[in-house]
Formats: structure tokens, sequence, C-alpha cells
């Protein structure tokens, strides 16, 4: 399958690369990048061909799929241009800036029939496939109550200078604690159906301010409930970007698991004593393959286009409320 780059800004893309290249299936077609720094770490010069925008990319390349990661005001744009030329597209997170943003991606994907899918690497990180078999298996009963943390590192001066602009930037909701909403969607099989939100800015004061905590609690279809946090204060003498926790509680277990900084995964139920399972293999390098593989035979991809559509849609909704000061918002089914 041909293969686009639109962008190497942020986020994901180079586990998205990388996974590309070791996917047998692919064929890395050519790369949109203006800035000659972020091509060059990417691929050699001349080794992956370089495009000047993504209308040529489309036109010239002729990818099957566009991998992007683009900063967050553009991705809209992005996804209607492919839709248009009917290429599917595998984003780096978050999928948009705005709610408006969303609308105009839903409608571009129902009008041009693709797949979207995205990058979120908790699904293939070993202490989350670990907890998700526990889950499956029933260990801890029926879900209830769920807390996920994402907590990053950041400073004013080595942030990219757009973060700090609202016009450009989404929010530190979306943008982090999107993995948080994906786990929980993806643990239960539920749905989110109601948030509300708060967000205060405490370290990134200075203009321009940046919220640096960020706290929703989302009301779950199948009665359950989670709380989410997304944060901007990881401190600077840390070694990891940061110290991800997952609490869950179940109607006959609970689980405790840390990532990242450290992974780690402690469960107890009503039958077992506290005990640490054994780790499956990361499946982060045959993501694009297997991406490939369902998209060839025409199915979706294991991270859906309901998926992106439903946990950007739930990210916004959460910002939303904490923009009204912390309103109860109903977020509607797609």
């Amino acid at each position: 399958m041909r293969i686009g780059i639109a962008g190497v800004h942020d986020g994901h893309i180079s586990g998205m690369v990388q996974s590309a290249r070791q996917a047998s299936s692919a064929e890395l077609v050519g790369i949109v990048e203006a800035d000659d720094a972020l091509y060059q770490r990417y691929t050699e010069p001349g080794r992956i061909p370089r495009f000047e925008s993504v209308e040529s990319l489309l036109s010239e390349a002729k990818p099957d799929v566009v991998m992007e990661g683009i900063t967050h005001e553009g991705k809209a744009d992005l996804v209607e241009a492919c839709a248009a030329a009917g290429v599917h597209v595998l984003l780096d997170k978050p999928l948009c800036r705005t709610l408006d943003d969303w609308e105009r991606i839903r409608r571009a994907v129902q009008s041009g029939g693709i797949k979207l899918s995205m990058w979120f690497t908790s699904r293939s990180h070993p202490p989350f496939i670990a907890l998700r078999n526990a889950i499956t298996a029933g260990e801890l009963g029926d879900l209830v109550s769920m807390i996920s943390t994402h907590p990053h590192k950041t400073s004013r001066d080595g942030a990219p200078a757009w973060y700090f602009d609202r016009s450009v930037y989404t929010g530190p909701f979306h943008d982090l604690a999107c993995h948080g909403v994906d786990q929980v969607r993806w643990l239960t099989g539920a749905e989110c159906v109601g948030v509300h939100a708060l967000e205060t800015c405490r370290k990134y004061t200075d203009d321009p301010p940046l919220a640096d905590h960020v706290q929703a609690s989302f009301q779950m279809s199948d009665g359950s409930l989670a709380t989410l946090t997304a944060d901007w204060l990881t401190p600077q003498k840390s070694p990891s970007f940061g110290d991800t926790r997952f609490i869950v509680m179940g109607t006959k277990g609970s689980a405790h698991l840390r990532a990242y900084a450290k992974d780690d995964l402690l469960l107890v139920t009503d039958q077992v004593e506290p005990h640490r399972p054994d780790f499956p293999a990361g499946e982060g390098g045959g993501f694009v393959q297997d991406m490939i593989t369902a998209w060839s035979r025409g199915d979706e991809h294991f991270i859906t286009t309901r998926d992106v559509l439903a946990v950007a849609q739930a990210c916004l909704m959460a910002q939303e409320s904490a923009a009204q000061g912390g309103r109860f918002l109903e977020i509607p089914s797609l």
C-alpha cells in the first residue's frame, strides 16, 4: 500500500513512520514538510520524494494512505483533501482543533467513503494489554469506576510556540487525555454520553498562558464513571515525559496500572490475592501492517473510524464544558 506523509511536527509521527518502514506491504511514496531540519530527521535527502503541498502529494505520488503529523489547526483541511481524493488517513493525535473542525471531518469522511485510524499507543503497550486481558477474562467483574491520569512535561522555552496559541493548539485535554478517553471506551466497550470538566492555569501564567491542568468526569453508557486528568506539570527532572496511572474498580476486583515512567500492573480480586501478571509483548511495531491488512480487505482497523471520531468528540466536549465553567454537557451519539 502506498503511503504518503504530511508533516512531522509533533507527537507520535516518528513511531508511525518506523512502523510503516517495518511493514512489508508499505511503500513510502512522498513527504510534505517545509522545515528542512524536520524533513532531514525523517529521511535522507532523496530517500523519500519531497512535495511542496498535500495537493501535489495526492496528485503526483497517488498514495492510498496519508499519515499526518501536522499542527492542529490544519487537520480538517488535510482530511477534507484526502477524502476528496479517496485516500485514507492515519492520524497523529489529536484529531483536530475545534468542534467545528470535528464536524467538517465527520462530513468529509462520510462523503468521501474513507477510513480513519489514530496512533493511540497505549493499546499496543504491554501493561494496558495485560489489563484488558484481565478485564475481558472477567477477573474484575463489571467495571464501575476508572481514573486515568495524563501528566506531561513541557517548558515555555522547550515547547513549540504554537502550543501557546489558541488559534492553533486544541487544548491540553484533547491533546493529552485523548489516550485516556480511548482507554475507557476500549476497556468498557461503552460510549461517553456526558461530561463536566474544569481547567486551571497555575504554572504557565505569563502571556500567552497555557492551561496546565484539566480534569473531566465522564458518564458512560454502561453506567460506569470515568475521571480523567491532563496536565503539563511533570517536573523537569522526571526521566520520562510523564508518569501515567490508571485505576479501575470493578464489582469483583481492582487494578492499579502505572505506565511509561515505570510499567507496573497490580491486580486484586475476590478470588485472588494481589498479584502482578506477566506482560505480553508490545504490538506497536506491527500497527501499520495491521492497518494495511485490514484496509486492503475493506475492513476497519482495530482502532476504527468511529473510535477516532468518538474520542475526539468526547475530548472536545470536555474542553467546551471547562470553557463553560464546568457545565454538564450531554455528548450526542454518532
